[in-house]
């Protein structure tokens, strides 16, 4: 999987891209479940990590590694997500 430069991505892009980070994730974590680890050693999370607030990261990091697929939970994380962007955006 290719790493995306979220800031160009339409929220169906940003979905697709959360559902890939997930099977990327899952796969990952079969071969080794040590999560920690995984943590340490991954930038899969770093442009989530720049423009969200901690909890907002955390609630991010915890549905990828849980393969949460609740339209309820994507859909408020998709709007947390565009206005980060956007709030980076204006204020750049």
């Amino acid at each position: 999987m290719d790493k995306q430069n979220i800031y160009t991505l339409d929220r169906k892009g940003i979905k697709d891209y959360i559902h890939d980070l997930q099977i990327q994730v899952k796969k990952n974590i079969s071969k080794d479940d040590d999560i920690d680890k995984f943590l340490d050693e991954t930038d899969i999370f770093d442009e989530f990590e720049g423009i969200l607030s901690d909890q907002e990261f955390g609630i991010l990091v915890l549905t990828v590694l849980n393969n949460f697929k609740s339209e309820v939970i994507l859909n408020e994380i998709l709007d947390i997500i565009e206005r980060a962007i956007k709030n980076k955006c204006n204020n750049e």
